[in-house]
């Protein structure tokens, strides 16, 4: 499962990099208008961040030739690793042949049900992105629908790949790969939680606590020094 950070926040992003197992970075217009005074700059740093690893960034038009065209500006300027957040509208439908056709990487985002996930395929999407805690929040089961979209593409041998999106918690991660996502994009946080226990972090205090009473400072290599 391949695992991705949902913000443009390069602080966060480089604080996590070294030692999280990261594949790439989302973002959206909401995350780019909340955490970035300047886009460019933004993607500067982020393409230096990600090093070839993936990057997805949403265009902001809403017509067809639009999206097409800022589909092909972002992919010159970022590179082959980059990623065209689509909306699964009528237009955006038109986008999808229109990149594919040409070649160009693209994410299809809000999806809430598996016969939109399956349109997006159709047309060679290469990434569908369903909304987890969105769908719960209108009493809906998130991971089932992102089950649903898994099953469905396999069903017919599609290459499209589901990016399961908008976590609040840990749970809804651990049940979307219970059933079988191929992806996750999580925010920074979330992605940090990822790895707490309780027991992890007692038990680290318990060896610790153990090693030093008996052995004090050493550590277990100067046991070895000539």
């Amino acid at each position: 499962m391949k695992l991705l950070l949902d913000t443009a926040d390069v602080g966060r992003i480089a604080q996590l990099m070294p030692f999280m197992p990261i594949d790439g970075v989302t973002t959206n217009p909401t995350i780019l208008s909340k955490e970035s005074d300047d886009p460019k700059a933004t993607i500067d740093e982020l393409k230096k961040l990600m090093n070839g690893k993936m990057i997805h960034a949403q265009t902001t038009a809403y017509d067809s030739h639009g999206m097409f065209e800022q589909a092909k500006t972002l992919t010159e300027y970022i590179g082959s690793n980059f990623y065209i957040k689509i909306p699964m509208t009528m237009q955006g439908l038109a986008a999808i042949e229109k990149c594919k056709a040409e070649g160009l990487n693209v994410t299809v985002t809000a999806i809430f049900t598996p016969m939109q996930a399956l349109l997006a395929a159709k047309l060679g999407a290469d990434f569908v992105a369903p909304y987890v805690d969105r769908l719960d929040n209108i009493t809906s089961d998130g991971a089932s629908v992102v089950g649903e979209i898994v099953n469905i593409l396999e069903n017919y041998c599609y290459d499209t790949e589901v990016l399961a999106a908008s976590f609040k918690n840990v749970q809804q991660v651990y049940n979307v790969a219970s059933v079988g996502t191929h992806a996750v994009t999580v925010n920074a946080d979330l992605c940090q939680k990822l790895i707490f226990h309780p027991f992890t972090d007692k038990s680290i205090e318990d060896f610790d606590f153990d090693w030093r009473v008996k052995y004090g400072d050493k550590q277990i290599t100067d046991f070895f020094k000539k």
